[in-house]
């Protein structure tokens, strides 16, 4: 079986983001495995607080498959849940049960019951507790409550894939729950892998516990290649983990752009992901916030020519927001709802909104300028060559725009969870992408930062009107209300999913059962190489 965990867009994330991780077979039984040998894989930025209760953060996330296990998991080819802590489902358009096994305990000893799977969700959905993980992945109607060994979740009206968001849904165990911070810089989980050090900006360093039966493709504690210890490297730079991995002082590592060829004589694994978005902030007061404007600067950009340039012409144009493989909706809901590129097209758009060009070009309305803040991800050179691709062409349009570019947290910081939401108009490189469509609305709908999650303070009915439509449906009706709640997003150009990078993960001394998704790997996965 392949674990596969949704990692919000997360939200998001900036990066190779809001990803997930599954998994293809890999043969690994004529290669020679290593004995308590150590891994050792990079991350591209500091995961910030560790528990998977109050992250969105695919680098949290991504530290969190090494301690925390999920009650299903996914069949790479098929989509199909997949035994993991429950052995056994039901579900219903209201309705999911899951039967846990009787033998699962947390690196402790303590047992990890039905109860405890229950105790997770409910702190969740309790609102005093902030959870970013409400109505995202746990509904906020639901009620959730354990029988022996099965639990079992309703909600007052349908909810597609509920089996699915709540299946993947990292489980922590009950003393993480009666101290959450316990964890923001620690573990307490049922997963193979304890959190033993953290140096803050450099690196995690976890330890293979004792017990552990439950792992996909059989692995317990004792499997050869299971590693004795991992180290989780913060490496911000793709030259740097090009490095290490050559020096063998890396394991594992994405690495994008001139630095792949270099590592032509390792192997590698897939992990195609989203590497580019465009968001627009809507906030009233803001030019974004006028559908025409957002027209207007769409229009000036060439998204072919964009998306060469973010994915160094090795990527292709995003076709829909589930950009993860697989996804449990297939669709193209981008072709055809975009505005075309055309400047002269874009510069009348603006005109009709009552944007005047200068003598210097510079175009204004009611004495104020047409000024743009992007907020960018600056962590690869042609994440910055494109957020300057964009700029170019807006301040030929008579926009003044001021670039503002950060790693992942820094975009979190300026938009997602900012006390500002004026400081921004566009972003490149927040990136929202599942495989999973009703994880989207918490970020795209409702209350406005910083209230709520909807950092964009996107007012789009004809999505609500889709998304609960096909909350009410299964299968591929409710796909087909997906995509037309998304073509409703890029017909209002409210955000334009640009590219899509077959990233890869490259390995120097071990290898993994799991295919890699923007840099998830399953801890139980994970087999060091003699």
């Amino acid at each position: 079986m392949n674990q596969r965990c949704i990692a919000l867009a997360t939200l998001v994330l900036a990066g190779p983001a809001i990803a997930a991780c599954s998994g293809s077979d890999v043969n690994t039984g004529q290669q020679d495995l290593a004995v308590d040998g150590t891994f050792s894989v990079a991350v591209d930025s500091d995961p910030g607080d560790l528990n998977p209760l109050v992250t969105n953060l695919v680098n949290a996330q991504i530290v969190g498959l090494y301690s925390y296990d999920t009650l299903i998991s996914l069949d790479a080819k098929t989509s199909e849940p997949q035994p993991f802590l429950a052995e056994s489902w039901t579900e219903s358009p209201t309705e999911v049960t899951y039967t846990l096994r009787n033998d699962i305990t947390c690196a402790d000893g303590a047992p990890f019951t039905a109860q405890t799977a229950a105790d997770n969700l409910n702190w969740i959905l309790d609102p005093s507790n902030q959870s970013p993980r409400l109505e995202s992945v746990v509904p906020s109607d639901a009620t959730v409550r354990a029988n022996g060994n099965v639990l079992t979740v309703t909600t007052t009206k349908p909810r597609p894939f509920m089996l699915v968001d709540l299946g993947n849904q990292q489980m922590v165990c009950e003393g993480a729950l009666a101290d959450p911070t316990s964890v923001s810089a620690g573990s307490d989980g049922t997963g193979p892998f304890v959190i033993d050090k953290i140096v803050a900006g450099d690196s995690i360093t976890l330890t293979r516990r004792d017990g552990y039966t439950w792992g996909p493709k059989d692995s317990t504690s004792n499997t050869p290649g299971m590693p004795k210890t991992v180290t989780i490297k913060i490496v911000p730079s793709p030259s740097t983990r090009a490095n290490l991995l050559l020096s063998g002082q890396l394991n594992a590592a994405m690495v994008t752009g001139n630095d792949e060829a270099r590592l032509s004589q390792l192997d590698w694994q897939p992990s195609p992901a989203i590497s580019g978005m465009i968001t627009y902030n809507h906030l009233e007061g803001l030019p974004t916030a006028a559908r025409e404007v957002r027209t207007a600067l769409t229009q000036a950009i060439d998204l072919d020519s964009l998306t060469n340039v973010l994915t160094g012409g090795k990527g292709e144009r995003a076709s829909s927001l589930l950009t993860e493989e697989p996804s449990l909706c297939t669709y193209n809901s981008v072709e055809g709802n975009l505005p075309a590129y055309d400047n002269e097209a874009a510069a009348r758009t603006l005109e009709a909104a009552g944007y005047t060009a200068g003598a210097d070009g510079a175009r204004t309305k009611d004495g104020k300028a047409l000024q743009i803040t992007l907020v960018y991800d600056n962590s690869t050179d042609t994440r910055s060559a494109a957020a300057e691709y964009v700029a170019k062409q807006w301040e030929s349009l008579g926009a003044k725009v001021t670039l503002d570019g950060g790693d992942e947290n820094y975009l979190i910081s300026r938009t997602f969870s900012t006390e500002d939401p004026s400081g921004w108009t566009a972003t490149l490189g927040l990136n929202l992408q599942s495989g999973t469509p009703s994880i989207f609305p918490q970020y795209l709908t409702g209350p406005t930062a910083p209230e709520g999650t909807n950092f964009a303070s996107i007012r789009n009915d004809e999505y609500v009107s889709h998304a609960d439509s096909a909350a009410a449906l299964s299968g591929d009706a409710a796909c087909g209300e997906w995509a037309q709640a998304e073509e409703a997003l890029f017909a209002s150009v409210d955000l334009i999913p640009v590219s899509v990078t077959p990233f890869k993960m490259y390995f120097n001394g071990a290898t993994s059962l799991s295919q890699p998704a923007g840099g998830l790997l399953p801890g139980s996965a994970i087999r060091v190489l003699k």
